[in-house]
């Protein structure tokens, strides 16, 4: 996150409440007015306090993300930047000032604001949650942004540990048009991105890196995700394990959703194994565009860890179009 680094540095001024510009469309899609605050996270840095500190310096941070969030305002474009560290498994604690990880599980409840983890790592910011079977991140407001974290659970010592989870009950728990971008998701999280009755959302520019369970989800027990966009992500064997796993996107009984130019690679369906709906799975959903994605699995051919196999969905109305396979370009929706 070098590049997010660079222009934290040039477009906020330390000590100041005030921001000025606009963050690139490609990084960060917001408006940055003047009314806007930037408060500053680090829990390795030496004066960071949640009692005493506003965080409106990066001298003085916050020691948390959820310290900084009860100083956001609604809908004012409030961005709370959190500091890298070496929190990242293969890391040695002998050799690293900034070890320690972030150690929360945080709760947003304010509408519009940011979330930003800064630093040159590409994978991110770590960022794990404080007990077995929480989401480090839950998400009850509407507009929120977050980018820049590695949700890792190895560091925990956690036996189940989640990333992030959205919802919208349409009284006080508002969790619509969630962007999640440039995010990181290693082996250890169980389930990466949940979001039940969310509209609007945008997943993009992440990597799933075998998440045990699923990428990303929406309960089919609960009210179905629709008008939401996932794109050009990155799955690697998620979900493949058995027993809970459910697969990469499990977005079963949802609609009027777009899903195109990701890569999938799923080891079973690659290896001519059983992978049941571990790829795409958009059934009992409906008008829902699955176009321009890429899947370790063949044509349709009648066997395991076929197009058929690993993806699934609403054949009266989904639109799965140009999605590639090993032998070629798909032109049917999977069963």
């Amino acid at each position: 996150m070098y590049e997010q680094a660079v222009r934290a540095a040039q477009g906020y001024r330390p000590g100041q409440e005030a921001v000025w510009g606009v963050w690139p469309t490609a990084t960060f899609p917001g408006m940055i007015t003047a009314d806007s605050q930037v408060l500053y996270v680090d829990p390795n840095h030496p004066l960071a306090v949640d009692d005493g500190n506003t965080g409106q310096d990066p001298t003085s941070p916050f020691l948390t993300i959820q310290a900084a969030l009860a100083w956001t305002r609604d809908n004012r474009g409030d961005v709370v930047l959190v500091g890298a560290n070496a929190g990242w498994q293969y890391y040695s604690a002998a050799d690293q000032l900034a070890q320690p990880a972030i150690v929360e599980t945080v709760e947003v409840t304010t509408h519009g604001v940011s979330i930003v983890g800064v630093g040159p790592s590409p994978l991110g910011t770590s960022w794990h949650a404080v007990a077995s079977g929480d989401f480090c991140l839950t998400v009850y407001a509407m507009d929120v942004h977050v980018e820049g974290f590695a949700f890792v659970g190895v560091n925990s010592g956690l036996a189940v540990n989640n990333g992030i989870y959205a919802e919208w009950d349409g009284t006080t728990i508002l969790g619509d048009n969630l962007v999640v971008n440039r995010c990181f998701f290693d082996q250890n999280i169980d389930i990466a991105i949940q979001m039940d009755d969310v509209y609007n959302a945008e997943i993009c520019n992440c990597r799933f890196q075998e998440c045990e369970v699923v990428g990303i989800y929406c309960d089919p027990a609960s009210a179905p995700c629709s008008y939401c966009s996932i794109h050009d992500n990155h799955f690697q064997d998620v979900g493949i394990a058995g027993g809970a796993a459910i697969g990469a996107i499990s977005f079963n009984e949802c609609h009027r959703n777009e899903i195109f130019r990701n890569r999938i690679y799923n080891v079973n369906a690659q290896s001519v194994a059983l992978a049941t709906d571990e790829g795409i799975d958009t059934a009992n959903g409906g008008r829902n565009l699955v176009c321009d994605n890429v899947f370790s699995c063949a044509l349709p051919a009648g066997a395991n860890g076929d197009w058929d196999d690993l993806n699934s969905g609403a054949a009266a109305s989904d639109a799965w179009i140009g999605n590639q396979c090993l032998n070629g370009v798909a032109v049917t929706t999977p069963t």
